[in-house]
């Protein structure tokens, strides 16, 4: 054995309201890549507020053991799809090649590292280097790109990340103006984009982040000021609103697609959370708890969404025109998120 995988999650004692901590230590096997031959955990990560001290220390502790060389903490679950481990050795072995001694670390973001990652879910990532790429660089990590994706599988296909360089990553001034190198969900071609740089991006690496290969990135970066966060979230709320009202009577676009509505309905749900919370959890957890913290009369328009994100899938969805009236539903319910954080 070379080292464990850890998996966090949290339960309920008996249907009882008795919160506890889930920890499976799986042993690991040389040549068996991240160690995932076993059941998945979805809930890869605790959460509740309570539990993350508990969670951490227990990190903290075995990172620290007299093996932390090859104790590996990453959580990627092997299911709804098989092929991902595979396509995130195949990520880090091609960021290694392209980037050499360029490189700091790769890591996972998104739902991967905020738990309940599903069937519709990116694969989310964020590489940082020690210094700005190159444009011969740019051109090596296209091709590896491109060659990934042409490996044809979901994962492969839905990879969506950035490149940031560790100076880049402690300039709180640039949060939100300058631009990465970004891999779209879908695209073979790096551009440049603000997508990444943001400051809940920065809370997911620190607070949540899934190292493949790096430091630990709690060193990688200070604490992310809450109220910092907080004020992106209402900002990024507005631009919501704005652009789900300028698309809702079109033919198709994207937010008034089926996956656009529903969409809109659960990121307002975990926005909101976030506000609240200071900290970024999944969107089956913002879904739990708008369903406690806002008004019933949301309930129906909540839970629909949340039936369209798990009973339909994203190629089918993104296709048809969501119904008018849903469509006004949400726009209702949009605003209403605004006005919550303008409180």
């Amino acid at each position: 054995c070379d080292g464990v995988t850890l998996h966090l999650a949290d339960g309920v004692a008996a249907n009882q309201e008795v919160f506890h901590l889930h920890l499976h230590v799986i042993p690991r096997f040389a040549g068996d890549g991240f160690g995932l031959k076993f059941p998945p955990t979805y809930a890869n990560k605790p959460g509740r507020p309570e539990l993350d001290q508990a969670a951490t220390a227990i990190r903290d502790a075995l990172e620290t053991a007299p093996n932390q060389e090859s104790l590996r903490a990453a959580i990627v679950p092997c299911m709804p799809y098989p092929e991902l481990p595979s396509i995130l050795r195949e990520l880090v072995a091609g960021v290694e090649k392209e980037l050499a001694a360029n490189l700091v670390g790769v890591y996972l973001v998104g739902s991967l590292a905020t738990g309940d990652f599903d069937l519709d879910s990116d694969v989310d990532f964020l590489v940082v280097t020690k210094g700005e790429l190159s444009n011969e660089a740019v051109r090596s990590l296209q091709a590896m790109h491109a060659r990934i994706h042409s490996l044809g599988c979901y994962p492969a296909q839905h990879l969506e990340g950035s490149y940031i360089s560790l100076a880049l990553l402690n300039r709180p001034e640039a949060v939100g103006v300058q631009s990465l190198w970004y891999l779209n969900n879908g695209s073979t071609t790096l551009e440049r984009s603000v997508h990444d740089n943001q400051w809940h991006v920065r809370w997911i690496l620190r607070e949540r982040g899934v190292r493949l290969i790096g430091p630990d990135p709690k060193t990688l970066l200070e604490p992310v000021p809450v109220e910092a966060m907080r004020a992106e979230t209402a900002t990024a709320m507005r631009r919501v609103v704005d652009e789900f009202a300028a698309e809702i009577d079109l033919p198709l676009a994207f937010w008034n697609s089926r996956f656009g509505q529903s969409f809109a309905v659960l990121n307002a749900c975990r926005m909101l959370h976030t506000f609240q919370a200071g900290a970024i959890q999944s969107k089956l957890a913002g879904v739990k708890w708008a369903r406690h913290a806002l008004e019933p009369a949301w309930g129906g328009l909540i839970e629909r969404a949340w039936h369209e994100r798990e009973g339909v899938r994203h190629c089918i969805k993104i296709r048809e025109r969501a119904d008018a009236h849903a469509l006004k539903e949400t726009l209702e319910f949009l605003r209403y998120a605004v006005r919550k954080c303008e409180r």
